[in-house]
């Protein structure tokens, strides 16, 4: 027996699924201050994607020394962390001080408004959150920039369609 899709319903189906934004790349530069304290410990940071009502999308990364206290990065744990099974796929070590450049391929993330997430955390030090409003899936570049207070420095996020 053959079964036949009627084409209105295929239509309907097209129309209804989401497009994805997968030829989106996004460029960050990220700078992690220098600051004037002793013993001086380089802070983890997770950057990753939410939707607008805060529910966690994708990590982007984790930058860090010891899986023991990555549930120090508070926001970043409960939205996406506790349920990763393999962090080491989207993570590296923590960075000194600096300027660091970033880039990720948006893939299998359907085109719409989301919140870029960024969290850092030091041992006896502080913490810093921000969150940079971004949008995936439209046809020309985009750029944002951000302001951190301690932790993080100055981040700028370039989306390029591919």
């Amino acid at each position: 027996m053959r079964f036949r899709i009627p084409p209105a319903l295929l239509m309907l189906a097209v129309l209804l699924m989401p497009s994805l934004a997968q030829a989106d790349r996004l460029d960050i530069t990220l700078e992690i201050p220098a600051l004037e304290v002793d013993p001086y410990h380089r802070p983890f940071v997770a950057i990753w994607l939410e939707t607008p009502k805060r529910k966690g999308v994708a990590t982007f990364t984790v930058l860090y020394d010891d899986a023991e206290w990555l549930k120090d990065l508070r926001q970043w744990w409960r939205k996406q962390g506790r349920r990763m099974k393999d962090v080491d796929g989207v993570s590296s070590a923590s960075r000194k001080p600096g300027q660091h450049t970033l880039q990720w391929q948006a893939s299998d993330v359907p085109a719409g408004d989301y919140l870029l997430c960024f969290e850092a955390a030091r041992e006896a030090g502080g913490r810093e959150f921000v969150r940079i409003p971004v949008r995936l899936g439209d046809s020309g570049q985009q750029t944002y920039e951000a302001q951190g207070q301690h932790e993080l420095g100055h981040i700028a996020v370039r989306i390029s369609p591919e």
